[in-house]
């Protein structure tokens, strides 16, 4: 009976424990936030720091998936549908790369604090580029086979 009880106990206080570190973890997590952000406005290079890796972040995002999404269509059986990927994607990585290099360079000769005065951020820009994401997917979607479902594949 009193393994039982010491048993709960530990599970009780493990559980407890866990939920106290969890909102002390988080309370840390935010005054170290406020802390760096409080920073921003003391610290020169820190903004400039700060700002050129908000620059960064789409450009970070969008040409790596287009790459992995290019090495996925390498395995696409339809061959008019792979190189018709292959241009939007080929043309997508230079109009990514030629907008985060015209970013850097407006970034380091004007210092622009908002982003909206920086190409990469342009919503028609950004909506066009999910777009293609989407196009490109439909369109190898309706080329390839049908895939077998789980009935034909059990036959």
């Amino acid at each position: 009976m009193e393994d039982r009880f010491g048993k709960y106990l530990r599970l009780f206080g493990t559980i407890f424990f866990l939920i106290i570190g969890f909102i002390v973890s988080i309370i840390l997590v935010l005054l170290a936030i406020r802390l760096f952000f409080g920073l921003l406005s003391y610290i020169s290079w820190v903004s400039y720091l700060y700002m050129t890796f908000i620059i960064l972040v789409p450009a970070a995002l969008f040409i790596p998936a287009y790459i992995v999404y290019m090495k996925r269509t390498a395995a696409h059986p339809n061959k008019p549908v792979r190189w018709i990927s292959y241009v939007i994607f080929s043309v997508a990585i230079a109009v990514w790369a030629s907008f985060l290099v015209l970013d850097m360079i407006t970034f380091f000769r004007y210092a622009y604090p908002a982003i909206g005065m920086y190409r990469s951020y342009d919503m028609i820009f950004l909506a066009a580029n999910v777009g293609c994401f989407f196009l490109v997917g439909v369109m190898q979607a309706f080329t390839t086979e049908k895939e077998k479902d789980w009935m034909e594949r059990s036959r």
